[in-house]
C-alpha cells in the first residue's frame, strides 16, 4: 500500500467461525474474533485498509461464506438446515453488516459450497457475481448484480409478507414454493413457513402459527434455497428477530 487499486476481494472468514464469540484461545493460530464479533471487527478492517490506502472510496467486495453442512457443538445439534444452529448462518450476518459503510458490496454465496467441505471446488459462480458487482460499482455500467434483498416486513392477517428489493422477475430456479423461509412468534419455537410468490413480494404463513411475528431466510449452515431475481442471483439470507443465539 498504497499502489494503485479501485477495489479488493475479501473472500475470509472461515478461521473466525470456529467459535460463537472467539472462546478458542489454543493453539495461537485458532485465536480469532468469532462469528458474532466479526461484523465489528470487518469494519474496522475495512476502515484500517482506507487509510493505507488513503482513499476513503476503496471499494471492498466481500465474499459471504458459503453453504456449508457442519454446525458447532457450543449450539442445539439440530442440523444443516436448522435456523437455530451455531452455524455459518452467524457469520454470514455479521460479514452483512460491512454494508452499512459506503463502497462496500456482499457478494452472496448461499446457494453454493460443499456440505463437508470448506473450501468449495467451484468458485467460477462467486467470480462471475463479483465480476457483475465490479462493473456496476466501478465501471458505473447498468447491470443488476445483486440478487433480492429483504425491504420491509408486513402483516396481514395470519400472514407475513416480505418484500423485496432487487426483486424483477421473482421467481424460484425450480419452479417450486420459495424454500429455506421459517417463522416463529415470542416462544422462540421456528417452523417451516408455507411460501408463495406475489410480485416482488414473498407471502408466508403455517398452521402451526395462528400469529407469526419474526421470519428466518436460509439462516442455516447449509440451506436448500430456490428463490432468485430475472438476473438469476440469489436472495440474501436474513431475520427480522433479534434472539440470542
Amino acid at each position: 500500500a498504497p499502489f494503485a487499486c479501485r477495489g479488493l476481494v475479501w473472500y475470509q472468514g472461515e478461521r473466525n467461525a470456529q467459535s460463537m464469540f472467539g472462546e478458542v484461545d489454543d493453539p495461537w493460530y485458532s485465536r480469532n474474533s468469532g462469528m458474532l464479533k466479526y461484523g465489528d471487527v470487518l469494519k474496522k478492517w475495512i476502515q484500517r485498509y482506507r487509510r493505507e490506502w488513503g482513499r476513503e472510496d476503496l471499494n471492498f467486495f466481500v465474499v459471504m461464506l458459503p453453504g456449508l453442512g457442519q454446525a458447532l457443538k457450543s449450539g442445539p445439534e439440530v442440523g444443516a438446515e436448522s435456523p437455530i444452529a451455531h452455524s455459518w448462518a452467524w457469520m454470514r450476518e455479521s460479514q452483512l453488516q460491512a454494508r452499512k459503510l459506503d463502497h462496500v458490496a456482499v457478494v452472496n454465496t448461499i446457494d453454493l459450497g460443499d456440505a463437508k467441505n470448506v473450501h468449495p471446488k467451484d468458485k467460477l459462480p462467486i467470480g462471475k457475481r463479483l465480476a457483475l458487482l465490479a462493473a456496476r460499482d466501478i465501471l458505473g455500467q447498468a447491470v443488476e448484480a445483486d440478487g433480492p434483498i429483504m425491504k420491509r416486513i408486513q402483516r396481514k392477517g395470519n400472514s407475513l409478507i416480505v418484500d423485496f428489493d432487487h426483486a424483477d422477475g421473482l421467481k424460484t430456479r425450480d419452479g417450486k414454493s420459495p424454500s429455506a423461509f421459517w417463522l416463529s412468534d415470542n416462544s422462540k419455537e421456528w417452523v417451516k413457513a408455507e411460501a408463495k410468490i406475489d410480485g416482488t413480494s414473498v407471502v408466508l404463513q403455517s398452521p402451526e402459527l395462528k400469529k407469526p411475528l419474526y421470519v428466518r431466510y436460509a439462516f442455516a449452515g447449509f440451506p436448500k434455497v430456490n428463490l432468485v431475481n430475472a438476473a438469476g442471483l440469489p436472495a440474501y439470507p436474513f431475520r427480522t428477530d433479534s434472539f440470542a443465539p
